[in-house]
């Protein structure tokens, strides 16, 4: 996170997705904020509570999950810096999900009603959260059809994503990326077993694809892991000019 900048990777989320007005911008760091740190594995807010605020990510990453038959942990999203990952709280208070730090991780609290006063008086800004909750939704649609994959395109599609949205807020170098993930972690956002996920990172290794070497990601073959993965950013709905600069990033 930036010094004194807590809402630098925000607002650049949104610039790739919409071209920001100066007003927006300052309208935006005119938000209230309380800033908390969480450790790996914190719930920051639960299944059933009723919000009263929104959480932005400054550093590190969230995650989205519920339990299946009250055990079985399914992670439904991975969150980064200048994701707001409950957006939907703003009119549906009531969590149907729970939201957890992955690794350490600085959020920072956004009050409901400060963030209501902000989009009544700036239509523009309504459309673009509102635009931003539609990107979320197609996500999600993503990850529902990433189900009928097999276990290593699912892996690969996972990771792909990561790059193109860590790329979109400058947190990804090089082809590079560190996330704090276990194999445990992937196995529940994939839907397979732990096992299975160590066959296959391994064969990911073997493939030439990536190196994954315990939080460092580095890919080697792009256009290779896009094919496998059956990626294509457009779901992400990035800007033109925003896709050409990713894409140029990554070839």
């Amino acid at each position: 996170m930036e010094a004194g900048r807590p809402y630098t990777r925000l607002l650049r989320r949104l610039d790739s997705i919409v071209s920001l007005a100066e007003s927006d911008r300052y309208a935006i760091t005119r938000l209230p904020m309380t800033v908390k740190n969480c450790a790996n594995g914190q719930d920051v807010a639960r299944e059933g509570d009723i919000s009263t605020q929104c959480i932005l990510v400054l550093d590190g990453y969230l995650f989205r999950h519920k339990l299946a038959n009250g055990s079985q942990r399914q992670i439904m999203s991975f969150h980064v810096p200048g994701d707001i990952p409950d957006l939907q709280t703003l009119h549906l208070p009531k969590l149907d999900h729970t939201v957890t730090a992955l690794g350490g991780t600085v959020i920072a609290f956004i009050p409901h009603a400060a963030f209501k006063d902000m989009l009544e008086g700036s239509p523009r800004l309504t459309h673009v959260f509102w635009r931003e909750s539609l990107v979320d939704a197609a996500i999600f649609r993503e990850w529902v059809i990433n189900g009928r994959r097999d276990a290593i395109s699912r892996v690969a599609h996972m990771i792909c994503e990561l790059m193109v949205r860590l790329q979109a807020v400058g947190l990804a170098r090089d082809m590079a990326f560190t996330i704090p993930w276990t194999q445990s972690d992937v196995a529940d956002a994939a839907g397979i077993s732990t096992v299975h996920t160590n066959r296959v990172i391994q064969e990911l290794r073997r493939l030439g694809l990536l190196e994954w070497d315990s939080r460092l990601i580095q890919i080697r073959n792009w256009e290779g892991l896009a094919t496998l993965g059956d990626f294509s950013d457009d779901y992400l709905h990035l800007r033109k000019s925003e896709a050409t600069s990713v894409a140029s990033a990554l070839s």
